[in-house]
């Protein structure tokens, strides 16, 4: 079917993005000899599997590569695995700006864009006046780390009671190896899951957070991290690919092991003592997320599709 679109509209140029679609269209383009070919690597899967599945995925990338002219890479560390995966060559693979695939949206994810009245009767509404409140936005699964999320926090609410967890997302079943932690959040009574909202929403919730958490096991880049930054939030985030281009360490951050709720936890009781570290991460972090204005990315699209093929 892609072949025959490719044929019919005699395209000058695809652009795919996301594992399967681009493993198809960029075949169908090859076949078809579609001019310019650009493949979005929005993350690479193989990197957290083992195995046979380790093996098939890497091939399957492969082959979406080598049917490229250009991959796009949305971080430098996604890059940088690629290339030494042998994923794709060097010159091959580029990179716009800082990274990210489309930019945040700096006027929504704002601190001025949040009415202080408006924040004030979200965190009234969860009985949050008074508390140190750690957050999240996400998908509810294993890779984003839930598990020592869950035990880091409850760890820490043994010690100091006056914390407060505020969770926005939803469970994805398929993808949590024990689903009794989603029930242990639940159940928790320093923990308030609000689940899915809307992105409206988000930086409202964003807004009566002290402090912004997501121990992410591994991402092609994570904006969710941006989007805090741009609302003035110190963050903890993991030393892993995709979430180190992210979250500048030690800058508008802290960055820690993955899957290692003890060092998750020490990294979460250092935010909450230390106040004045807090306000320096936050404010750094306004500046760090400029990094990341949608038109930074736009124009380095415009660059990508115009520039000779090497």
């Amino acid at each position: 079917a892609l072949v025959h679109i490719f044929r019919r509209h005699r395209s000058d140029i695809i652009y795919l993005c996301t594992p399967k679609i681009s493993l198809l269209g960029l075949i169908a383009g090859f076949f078809t000899r579609v001019p310019l070919r650009i493949y979005t690597c929005r993350g690479l899967r193989f990197e957290r599997e083992s195995g046979n599945i380790r093996a098939l995925l890497k091939i399957l990338e492969k082959v979406t590569a080598a049917c490229a002219h250009k991959v796009f890479c949305i971080s430098s560390s996604l890059r940088d695995f690629g290339i030494r995966e042998k994923v794709f060559r060097p010159e091959k693979a580029t990179l716009i700006g800082h990274g990210s695939s489309n930019g945040v949206n700096l006027e929504r994810f704002s601190p001025t864009a949040v009415k202080v009245a408006e924040a004030a009767k979200l965190k009234a509404q969860y009985g949050l006046e008074g508390h140190f409140t750690f957050g999240f936005v996400g998908r509810l699964t294993d890779i984003k780390g839930i598990s020592e999320l869950y035990k880091a926090f409850a760890a820490l609410h043994e010690q100091y009671h006056n914390i407060r967890f505020l969770g926005i997302g939803r469970p994805i079943w398929d993808h949590i190896k024990d689903p009794s932690v989603i029930q242990k959040m639940e159940d928790h009574p320093a923990i308030i899951m609000v689940g899915f909202q809307p992105i409206t929403m988000v930086p409202k919730y964003m807004k009566i957070m002290d402090c912004f958490v997501v121990p992410s096991r591994g991402e092609g880049f994570g904006n969710v991290y941006i989007e805090a930054a741009g609302m003035g939030l110190p963050i903890i985030g993991t030393d892993v690919t995709g979430c180190r281009d992210a979250v500048s360490n030690g800058y508008n951050g802290i960055l820690v092991k993955p899957k290692d709720a003890d060092s998750l936890k020490a990294a979460m009781e250092e935010l909450y003592l230390n106040k004045e570290k807090r306000i320096t991460l936050g404010e750094n972090g306004l500046e760090w997320s400029k990094n990341f204005h949608p038109e930074i990315i736009w124009m380095g699209y415009v660059k990508l599709f115009e520039e000779p093929i090497k």
